[in-house]
């Protein structure tokens, strides 16, 4: 599109018409007036020509969306309010984009965008952080071609986050309750078998909360292994029992090995 504005220049020239009535520069013409400022001559009928513009030769989108893509709302970019209203003139109604019924500039400073606003009856700065206005604010975001925002900023890659698990481990071999809730009186539980590896998601004092089978849920931290933690082994010798009763009780305790002695 040959020559281009400066995002950085967009954003300041228009503070020097801060005051300047809305009848003599409505939201449009300020845009097109600071445009101008920066070596860009545009003359467009109103900020839904503007909008339809942009997203012609540009993009548009909502803040959110621009800040996924850019790493921020740039100096410079247009701001938009856009409403499915009808209000657009008849011949825009046809492509369905909207009514898009007030254009601005992003400065990234003061109070974040500057434009010319009927309601106040003058040009002036409004509120806008990088992020959707509601209730009839802000709500997209226009990147024109004719200006240049400067290299987009990286989004930073997130540090992987390392994942602890532990072992289920009670004295007696026999299976441990996961409670729905971090209390020994909450009824609803499951019973995991011991020596199963669960995934820890929250390591505490007192309750750990685990997730097993895609279920989260609270295990009393005494009962889980932490760091491949060895168990608390012991050798015990019952005499004189007969093999039913010793089979019996080896049953109680899995992976306990029973001996039998002669005399």
């Amino acid at each position: 599109m040959g020559k281009k504005a400066n995002g950085s220049d967009l954003a300041q020239v228009g503070f020097q018409y801060i005051g300047i009535p809305y009848s003599e520069l409505d939201c449009q013409a300020f845009v097109e007036k600071c445009l101008a400022d920066c070596g860009i001559k545009k003359n467009l009928p109103g900020s839904n020509a503007w909008y339809r513009e942009v997203a012609k030769n540009g993009l548009v989108g909502t803040p959110e969306e621009c800040v996924a893509m850019y790493g921020t709302v740039p100096k410079g970019a247009f701001l938009f309010i856009l409403k499915q209203d009808g209000g657009e003139p008849e011949k825009y109604k046809p492509d369905g984009m909207g009514n898009a019924s007030h254009i601005g500039i992003v400065t990234g400073e003061g109070k974040g965008a500057i434009h010319s606003s009927s309601s106040r009856g003058c040009v002036c700065e409004s509120e806008f952080h990088n992020k959707t206005v509601k209730n009839g604010g802000w709500n997209r975001v226009g990147l024109w071609n004719a200006v240049e925002y400067g290299t987009p900023e990286p989004t930073p890659t997130p540090e992987p986050i390392p994942c602890e698990f532990a072992v289920v481990y009670a004295d007696n071999g026999l299976p441990v309750k996961m409670r729905a809730k971090p209390s020994a009186s909450c009824r609803l539980y499951w019973e995991i078998p011991c020596g199963t590896t669960v995934l820890v998601l929250d390591h505490g004092t007192d309750w750990t909360k685990i997730e097993w089978n895609n279920i989260c849920g609270y295990m009393l931290t005494r009962f889980l292994l932490f760091d491949g933690g060895t168990p608390h082994l012991y050798t015990v010798t019952i005499p004189h029992l007969s093999k039913s009763q010793a089979d019996a009780l080896i049953s109680q305790y899995p992976g306990s090995i029973m001996t039998e002695e002669r005399g």
